[in-house]
C-alpha cells in the first residue's frame, strides 16, 4: 500500500442524509472503521464540503501524487445528480484520476435507484451517469433498507471496506498520460512545442461550438416567445385548451431542427472536452513540477493565456444557460409533445454547464503555477 495515508472523500447531498436519518454519514464511519480493522491503518474520511479542511485537502490531493491514495466515493441518488456541486466533484476527480491512469479510485455507491445507471432507458443521456456507469459501482439500493446492525448490512460494509483495501493494494503506480496521443512514425517523436501546438488547435473549435450553441439556444428562446404570443392571442379569441394545443403542436414542429442542432452541439462539446481533459491536466501538472527552458515556458504561458480567455468567455455563456435551463424545466410541463424536446434541451445545456467544470479546473490549476516573464508577475 502507498506510504501516504489513504483518504476517502464522501460525495453526497446533505438533504439525502437528512431524509435517510443520517444513515449516509454513518455508512462512511462504518466503512472507515472496517477498513482500519482489515488493514491496521486508518482511512481518513472527509465529509463536510463547506469546511476549509475539505477544500484544502481536496485540492492538495488532486494536484499531487496523493491522488494515488485517494478515493472519491459518490453516494448516487436522483438528488445527487441534480446537485451541480456533486456533479462537479465527479467530473473533476474523474479527469485527475484519468490523467494519472488511476480511474479505479472513483468508487460510486448506487444508493437510491437511478434508472439510467442500472438499465437502458429512453431519453437524453446524462454524462455524469455515464462516467459513473463506466466504474465498478457498488449496489446499495436494497442494503440501505436493512437494519444497520444486521448481519447482512455488516457483511456488506465489510466487503466494501475490503474492496477499498484491495484496490489500494493492487492499484498500479501513477502513470501520467501524454498531453496528446502522438502519432507513431519513423521520425523523431514530437517535441514539447509541437505537442502543445496540436492542443492549441482545439481551443478555437471549442469556442466556435459554444458560440453556435448559444445562438441556437437564442433561436429556441425566440420560438418559445412566439408560442407564448400565439397562446395569448388564441386565449383572447376564446380558443381554450384546444387552441393552446394547436400552438404546442406548431412549436414542436418549429423546434425540431434547433433541438436536434443543440443536442449535437452539446454532445460534441462535452466529448471533445473530456477526451482531452486528462492530457491537459497532465500538461499543467508537468509545467508546475519541472524546470522548463525559456522557450517552453513561453509556450506554456501562451497556452495558459488561451485557456483562461476561453474560461472567461464560456463562463459568461454558462451563467446565462443555467437560468435558461430552469425556465425550460417549467415549460416542459405544458404539453406531452413538447416534453421530450425540452428534456433534450435541458440535457444539452447540462453538458455545457458540466463542461465549464472541466475548463474552470484547468484555469484553477494554472492559477497555482508561477510562470513569470523576465522576473515580472
Amino acid at each position: 500500500m502507498a506510504n501516504a495515508q489513504p483518504a476517502g472523500f464522501w460525495s453526497y447531498t446533505h438533504r439525502d442524509d437528512q431524509l435517510d436519518g443520517g444513515r449516509i454519514v454513518r455508512l462512511s464511519e462504518r466503512i472507515a472503521s472496517a477498513f482500519e480493522i482489515i488493514t491496521g491503518e486508518p482511512l481518513e474520511i472527509f465529509l463536510d464540503k463547506k469546511s476549509i479542511e475539505w477544500g484544502d485537502a481536496w485540492r492538495m490531493r488532486l494536484d499531487s501524487a496523493l491522488t494515488g491514495t485517494t478515493f472519491l466515493i459518490p453516494v448516487v441518488t436522483p438528488k445527487f445528480l441534480k446537485s451541480q456541486e456533486c456533479r462537479r466533484e465527479v467530473i473533476m476527480f474523474a479527469g485527475h484520476a484519468a490523467s494519472l491512469g488511476l480511474e479505479e479510485l472513483l468508487l460510486p455507491i448506487h444508493y437510491v435507484n437511478v434508472p439510467q445507471l442500472a438499465e437502458a432507458t429512453e431519453g437524453p443521456a446524462d454524462e455524469v451517469v455515464e462516467l459513473i456507469a463506466r466504474r465498478q459501482w457498488v449496489d446499495w439500493r436494497e442494503l440501505r433498507l436493512e437494519d444497520e446492525d444486521s448481519p447482512v448490512y455488516r457483511q456488506a460494509v465489510h466487503k466494501l471496506a475490503l474492496k477499498l483495501s484491495d484496490i489500494l493494494e493492487t492499484v498500479p503506480p501513477a502513470s501520467p498520460v501524454e498531453v496528446i496521443q502522438q502519432i507513431q512514425t519513423t521520425e523523431e517523436p514530437l517535441g514539447f512545442i509541437e505537442v502543445m501546438a496540436t492542443a492549441e488547435e482545439a481551443l478555437p473549435a471549442w469556442l466556435d461550438i459554444i458560440q453556435k450553441f448559444a445562438a441556437t439556444i437564442m433561436l429556441i428562446g425566440d420560438e418559445s416567445t412566439w408560442a407564448a404570443g400565439e397562446i395569448n392571442a388564441s386565449d383572447a379569441r376564446g380558443g381554450g385548451f384546444a387552441g393552446r394545443m394547436r400552438v404546442a403542436e406548431q412549436l414542436a414542429e418549429r423546434l425540431a431542427g434547433p433541438v436536434e442542432e443543440v443536442d449535437a452541439l452539446g454532445a460534441e462539446y462535452w466529448a471533445t472536452l473530456t477526451t482531452i481533459d486528462p492530457g491537459v491536466i497532465g500538461f499543467i501538472r508537468h509545467v508546475g513540477e519541472r524546470d522548463l527552458s525559456p522557450e517552453d515556458q513561453q509556450v506554456a504561458r501562451d497556452f495558459f493565456k488561451e485557456i483562461n480567455q476561453l474560461a472567461s468567455v464560456t463562463r459568461d455563456t454558462t451563467s446565462q444557460l443555467q437560468g435558461f435551463s430552469k425556465n425550460v424545466g417549467g415549460a416542459a410541463q405544458i404539453s406531452s409533445r413538447l416534453r421530450p424536446q425540452f428534456r433534450t434541451i435541458q440535457a444539452a445545456v447540462q453538458k455545457v454547464i458540466d463542461g465549464q467544470t472541466v475548463i474552470d479546473e484547468w484555469s484553477r490549476m494554472i492559477g497555482e503555477i508561477d510562470l513569470r516573464e523576465n522576473g515580472q508577475p
